[in-house]
């Protein structure tokens, strides 16, 4: 247990998943709390969730493909204040690619998780929090020093002052500097180890052994290693979407300093929703509101797939595509542009 030091009390386990089992479809949380944990895939994959495999100590762990995922249930549990620790081994062979989740905790459309142990902008690895403003991202590692085939011990920890993260025992770069409350009161506010879940999905591929969330960061070691340099020019403080999809540090791209803002003629197609949820075997009238920017689309093309379901509209002049859906089972459905490779990352519906 490495990390930083804090100044608050000594800190205590709040969901411990040790992955012990070596078979079947539920990770126990051994802390105490009763956090389990239940496989799931994403909806047509053909996969049933994570496989197991052979752990950083010779027991079981996990391994995940980019479809994989974890589902832990919302408990305030894991949303302590003001201080937060996640730790985990991790191995992969070559970067998962960017934004890539170790685990989240709640989500916010394709933004963000109030906080996130992720593989950040460049694919590394980072930690991040976020308030309702800003994200705090750690100084990122590089893909090469972390994703090289072999299991690493890796902790993102904020201690009310500074957002840091350790791989190894040692620390990256000098932490970024943060005073803020973490906000929990978000969308969805359960926890997804092996992936981000909102109206994207951002599923890690590699393997996972001994997730620990902490109330606060452990204590570092009197004499860790040498610091590791951080990637340069990596973002570490990164303004928040607002709720529209894709344009936060946490979940999708970050936007530059350097980078202009995007415009009617290059802003995504945004997808918004009424209802969320849909009643199985009952017809249902979905809402599908499409913007570029802040003016509506008319004329696109919408469609909802999935729980066998294949719908379809276009949107009228103010943009709204009303699609009429009856879902046989239960499940999750994607509802996306048709034909236009400026659209934002698909929405979803959840049928129950």
């Amino acid at each position: 247990m490495l990390g930083a030091t804090s100044a608050q009390a000594a800190p205590t386990t709040l969901a411990d998943w040790p992955f012990y089992e070596g078979s079947g479809q539920v990770a126990h949380d051994v802390s105490g709390n009763g956090l389990n944990g239940t496989f799931g895939a994403i909806l047509g994959s053909g996969s049933v969730g994570p496989a197991w495999t052979v752990g950083h100590d010779g027991g079981p762990a996990l391994s995940f493909a980019s479809n994989d995922f974890i589902t832990v249930g919302d408990s305030t549990v894991l949303e302590p204040k003001p201080d937060v620790a996640v730790e985990a081994w991790v191995r992969g062979n070559g970067s998962p690619g960017a934004y890539r989740y170790v685990l989240s905790k709640g989500s916010v459309d394709c933004d963000r998780s109030a906080y996130g142990l992720y593989s950040g902008v460049s694919g590394g690895l980072a930690f991040y929090v976020s308030d309702t403003a800003h994200f705090f991202i750690s100084p990122q590692i590089a893909p090469s020093r972390v994703w090289d085939g072999a299991w690493h011990h890796v902790m993102g920890s904020y201690d009310g002052s500074r957002v840091q993260l350790w791989v190894d025992g040692a620390q990256v770069g000098g932490g970024t500097a943060a005073n803020v409350d973490i906000f929990y009161g978000i969308n969805s506010r359960g926890v997804f180890l092996g992936s981000y879940r909102g109206t994207c999905d951002l599923g890690f591929a590699g393997d996972i052994d001994d997730v620990r969330v902490w109330s606060a960061p452990p204590a570092a070691p009197s004499n860790p290693p040498p610091s590791i340099p951080p990637v340069p020019g990596t973002p570490t403080v990164v303004p928040v979407s607002g709720g529209a999809a894709s344009t936060g540090g946490g979940g999708s791209t970050p936007p530059s300093s350097s980078s202009p803002k995007a415009t009617s003629k290059t802003a995504c197609l945004r997808v918004s929703l009424n209802p969320h949820t849909v009643k199985v075997k009952r017809k249902v009238r979905v809402k599908a509101t499409v913007r570029r920017a802040t003016k509506p689309a008319s004329g696109v093309r919408v469609e909802i797939r999935g729980a066998g379901v294949k719908a379809k509209a276009r949107t009228n002049k103010k943009g709204t595509a009303t699609i009429t859906v009856k879902a046989r089972k239960r499940g999750r459905l994607t509802v996306r542009v048709v034909g236009q490779k400026s659209s934002c990352p698909a929405s979803t519906v959840r049928a129950k």
